[in-house]
């Protein structure tokens, strides 16, 4: 079996991926040879991201750049197959509330502010039943 693809989309563009940790190479240390990893920013094509890289997930990191429900709403309709984890701002002000917006418009997963690894790991090999 080939690495699992996981997108990451978030506010900014990383430009050098190879001098910064980002949350892909620290899943990648503890997880090593589990998931190939890419990244995009929420201002570039998200949709021609998915369809060029295939993700079987995507970790959206929030951000006031967009409407955040409308987008898994898009992406779920356009791929319903994706599982769609979501990281939420500090800028949310009642958490719990956008965290069940987000479960009905088709996010596997939220995480407030403080994500741990393992957690994040764990829940994505549950939501692709490989655990």
């Amino acid at each position: 079996m080939g690495k699992i693809h996981v997108l990451y989309v978030q506010e900014k563009k990383i430009k050098n991926k190879k001098k910064i940790v980002t949350l892909g190479s620290m899943i990648d240390t503890m997880v090593p040879d589990t998931y190939e990893m890419d990244y995009t920013s929420i201002k570039e094509d998200i949709f021609d991201k998915i369809d060029q890289f295939q993700p079987k997930i995507v970790h959206i990191f929030q951000s006031n750049a967009c409407d955040i429900v409308d987008l898994v709403t898009n992406i779920k309709q356009s791929h319903p197959e994706i599982i769609i984890f979501v990281s939420l701002s500090d800028a949310v002000s009642n958490p719990l509330e956008m965290m069940e917006e987000l479960k009905a418009a088709g996010v596997y997963k939220s995480y407030g502010l403080t994500l741990i690894m393992e957690t994040l790991i764990h829940d994505m090999f549950v939501a692709l039943n490989m655990e």
